[in-house]
């Protein structure tokens, strides 16, 4: 789950962090962007879980009617408790693991889980899967993932709360809904509880190329300095934005010492991390700044990557 794209985004983060406090200790550098990566997939599974816990609130209600013997329970509640994808999510094993090692009180005691449970029933995906009267795993997956998009997505409740629990969480949670949803579009009704989720690293090699990178980020400080000096004609280089310098410094980092990653591949990157991370102006003025460089580079024959 834990791909490069989010690798890169991290180890710019903690090497700003690392320098706002001093510079000192990569070591400890390197335990920061462990626990942000760990963060990161907990996040994963945290989210995941989320349909989960809508289920478990409406099946409460359908319960406590029972009990009372209501005249009246709602067919929505019935058949939204009754989800049998949300049905396999619940059983799944690595999920189950997870929660039961968690602690999730903070999602259930929630106004905002009671209110998007009340949103869900009324909502319109909600309608239209009652007027399909097609209740099979595909649909019932199928309404899932809309109520995820439409209710988890954009919610600044949600933003708020994960923001409670972990200070990592917030600025992460844009790239780890696509691998939630990524997720719940694999999910099939024949793996039931052995349904695999994403790994946190692909492999051991992208494992190393977190620690790589936040190592050789750092100590690229030197080049950045010279390259950026010699480059900024139209800007004190004193007065740019940190950030900005801190993204040319890691990609400067990927271009000289990753061999195996395309030039075009690194600069997009980086770009589109100026683009998240920084101001509006970022993306085009780190563009500019790592092409010449990059040319600076090829010239003194110190890279041998096509532009």
């Amino acid at each position: 789950m834990i791909n490069r794209v989010l690798i890169r985004l991290k180890v710019v983060q903690v090497i700003y962090a690392y320098y706002q406090n001093g510079g000192q200790g990569i070591a400890s550098a390197e335990r920061e962007l462990a626990r942000s990566l760990d963060s990161a997939y907990s996040l994963y599974k945290t989210l995941l879980f989320i349909p989960v816990a809508w289920v478990r609130h409406i099946r409460k209600s359908v319960e406590r009617l029972r009990r009372m013997n209501a005249p009246h329970i709602s067919r929505r509640e019935i058949l939204f408790s009754e989800n049998r994808f949300i049905g396999q999510m619940e059983t799944n094993a690595e999920l189950d693991s997870f929660i039961q090692s968690s602690d999730m009180g903070w999602l259930f005691e929630s106004d905002w889980i009671r209110n998007t449970c009340a949103a869900i029933l009324e909502s319109d995906a909600m309608e239209e899967y009652i007027q399909n009267e097609q209740f099979d795993f595909e649909a019932d997956k199928d309404l899932c993932r809309k109520l995820y998009k439409e209710f988890v997505e954009d919610s600044d409740e949600l933003d708020a709360l994960l923001e409670e629990q972990d200070i990592y969480w917030n600025g992460d949670k844009e790239l780890i809904d696509s691998f939630v949803i990524k997720t719940i579009r694999s999910f099939n009704d024949g793996k039931a509880a052995a349904q695999p989720l994403k790994s946190e690293f692909k492999d051991e090699e992208d494992r190393r190329f977190a620690l790589d990178l936040l190592r050789l980020g750092i100590e690229t400080a030197p080049e950045r300095e010279s390259a950026v000096a010699a480059n900024c004609r139209r800007w004190d280089p004193s007065r740019l934005a940190f950030l900005d310098v801190i993204i040319i410094q890691v990609a400067m980092a990927e271009m000289l010492y990753f061999n195996q990653i395309p030039l075009k591949v690194t600069l997009n990157e980086y770009v589109e991390l100026a683009k998240l991370l920084s101001t509006p102006s970022s993306g085009s003025f780190v563009n500019g700044m790592l092409e010449t460089i990059a040319r600076d580079l090829t010239a003194q024959g110190r890279l041998n990557k096509e532009l």
